[in-house]
């Protein structure tokens, strides 16, 4: 039971980690790299991925 929690918890970020970052490439191509809109979405992206990061280890 925990493997299969495990799992889907693995699953949902990578599919957060997906949506931020189509999210923030939407974003820096209409809006430039330098917007606040960007570096925010880019920051919430970089915790999304230490998250996973921290998850595989």
């Amino acid at each position: 039971m925990l493997q299969e929690n495990t799992q889907f918890n693995r699953e949902s970020i990578i599919i957060s980690i997906v949506r931020k970052r189509d999210e923030m490439i939407r974003l820096a191509s209409s809006n430039g790299l330098l917007n606040r809109e960007t570096i925010k979405c880019s920051q919430e992206l970089d915790k999304l991925l230490n998250a996973f990061n921290n998850y595989k280890n």
